[in-house]
């Protein structure tokens, strides 16, 4: 399924048409000058109208002139990339019935597999591109499906939505599939327990032994209870699971600010309660909710807490905007002062200039907005590739084979686990408080989202994109081996911090390091909310990384600090970058 460059062939119906016009618009001379790699408009050939005998219209003519060769040099640049392969892992060839392909919103059966003329419907529209083609899509419900065009989005900064690279979700039947989803279904059952209790509590025993099990699975190894529901990347398997950047109070506009939350009650040891642990919500859920059908609202503690557990974890990556942890973790690191920049920045060590539009507060926020562009990065490998189920689908499928209504070919790794029984356990709990089901239980992943999931395929994620674009821009500012001060952690409810002791509670805690269990805490914590998968979540850091990395080759021309020696920072699989 992959290709090295685009043939008209390979192309949607949209990207060709609107391609085939602007190459056709340049010209035969100027197509031939771009394919040869010469800039297709020659210099001489600018109008240049002003009196060129004073000196600041000289000065802004050369400007003219230079800003305009950048442009069109950075373009040149990406047009010369070509298109990165993409292969899908086959799914949607493979069942006929498109079992291992996103397709909520849209009409299902009682199986909640997807009417297949309108999954064809939605195929059209994707190969068009065209708005009305979607505004004519059969929907079962009445969920909106989120913004599909915006993978079609050209961007005039950074490389284009469909030149990068995009890893490939594992397939519904391989074992790699079966671990991921095991892990979500352990993450439900350990949303109540504190952090504090991972070393002594049975659940998380239990959860680490049948982890090891998984033949697939793509978390640190050995499983411990300090690197259970982590990544391996520096300084996330170090200290408390939660980032400081979650934890310290910060200012906004002057305004102090306590990151406390409001979270859902437990389910365990309280009166709380999960979604899609019914059978009828589960399929309504798939449906879109059609009218008649209940979206219920969670039930939230009074209490404001501090993220202390895989249910705040998951809340916060609930709410908050994708963009904003990043800022917060941005206002947090420039309160530190210069000791925290990177020795790179051209005005560290100046003695008579600092930095403002350029090295300063503002680019560097300027920075963190411009990546937002990122989602049509992401949205393009969501529904123009991948179009990956999402894990409460996947949860279905599970159900339906362990109840003998369906035989799909869900790996026995799953089938076999002893978390199935714990989940039809739970899922009874949650039911019977909420009068369902009959107060059985059921297979179903319980999520914390009431609808079930967005209205938008799995894969990349998007907090993961999100996170590893901001997380590397940041340690590219700022000194990553950098310790932050007075460090903190929850304790053991979340209605206060702690001091946290390097040498005692664990090894002092670095910018690089914090940064990168930031970004673990936003794109895994959507994995406890129980929307994602982990390999949504290192796809998507890779492309984030990959996005910035363009992006920031194309901003280095034009610095005018010529003293500026480029960015460098380490990857989160931990490998060292210069630009």
């Amino acid at each position: 399924m992959g290709h090295a460059q685009a043939t008209p062939e390979e192309m949607n119906p949209q990207e060709l048409t609107s391609r085939r016009g602007f190459l056709g618009g340049m010209g035969s001379a100027a197509l031939a000058a771009l394919a040869a790699g010469a800039p297709p408009v020659d210099d001489s050939s600018l109008d240049l109208l002003e009196d060129p005998t004073r000196p600041e219209t000289r000065r802004a003519q050369i400007r003219r002139i230079r800003s305009y060769q950048l442009r069109q040099q950075a373009a040149l640049n990406e047009f010369k990339r070509g298109i990165f392969p993409k292969r899908t892992n086959g799914d949607e060839e493979r069942y006929p019935h498109r079992i291992g392909n996103y397709s909520k919103g849209l009409p299902h059966n009682e199986l909640g597999e997807v009417d297949p003329n309108a999954y064809d419907a939605m195929l059209r529209a994707l190969a068009t591109g065209r708005f009305e083609d979607f505004e004519a899509l059969p929907l079962g419900g009445r969920l909106k499906l989120t913004n599909p065009l915006g993978g079609l989005t050209y961007d005039l900064v950074g490389p284009d939505a469909a030149a990068v690279r995009l890893g490939t979700p594992p397939a519904l039947a391989s074992p790699e599939a079966a671990a991921q989803v095991a892990e979500l279904y352990w993450m439900a059952l350990c949303r109540d327990i504190p952090f504090t209790d991972y070393a002594s509590d049975p659940t998380i025993a239990a959860a680490i032994e049948d982890l090891k099990r998984y033949s697939g699975y793509l978390g640190p190894k050995p499983i411990t209870p300090q690197t259970i529901f982590r990544m391996d990347s520096p300084g996330v398997l170090e200290g408390p699971m939660v980032s400081q950047f979650l934890l310290r109070p910060w200012t906004y506009d002057g305004i102090p600010i306590e990151p406390r939350l409001q979270v859902p009650l437990p389910v365990t040891t309280g009166e709380g309660i999960d979604f899609l642990t019914s059978y009828d919500e589960w399929l309504a859920a798939q449906r879109g909710f059609p009218e008649g059908t209940a979206i219920t609202p969670p039930r939230m503690d009074p209490v404001l807490r501090y993220i202390h557990d895989l249910r705040s974890l998951g809340q916060n990556a609930g709410v908050d905007l994708h963009y904003t942890p990043y800022l917060r973790a941005a206002l947090i690191l420039l309160s530190l002062g210069d000791a925290a920049l990177s020795d790179r920045n051209p005005y560290k060590a100046s003695r008579t200039q600092s930095g403002f539009a350029s090295f300063g507060p503002s680019h560097l926020l300027q920075l963190l907005g411009c990546l937002t562009r990122l989602s049509h990065h992401g949205f393009y490998g969501k529904w123009y590739i991948h179009r990956y189920l999402r894990p409460d689908a996947f949860g279905g499928r599970v159900h339906n084979r362990r109840r003998g209504a369906a035989d799909y070919p869900i790996h026995p790794e799953l089938l076999e686990s002893p978390v199935l029984e714990r989940i039809q356990a739970y899922n009874e709990l949650v039911n019977k408080r909420r009068g369902l089901n009959d107060g059985q239980g059921s297979f179903l992943l319980p999520v914390m989202m009431p609808i079930g999931s967005p209205t938008d395929p799995s894969h990349p994620g998007g907090h993961g994109y999100t996170a590893g674009s901001r997380s590397a821009l940041l340690k590219a500012w700022f000194k990553e081996d950098f310790v932050i001060p007075n460090p903190v952690k929850p304790n053991r409810d979340g209605t206060g911090l702690e001091p946290y002791v390097p040498g005692v509670d664990g090894p002092p805690l670095t910018v690089a390091g914090e940064l990168n269990k930031l970004a673990h805490n936003t794109a895994m914590g959507r994995d406890a909310y129980g929307i994602h998968y982990r390999n949504d979540d290192l796809d998507g850091f890779r492309l984030g990384e990959d996005v910035l990395i363009r992006f920031l080759q194309e901003e280095r021309p034009t610095y005018p600090e010529s003293v500026f020696q480029g960015f460098a920072f380490t990857r989160l699989d931990g490998t060292l970058v210069e630009l």
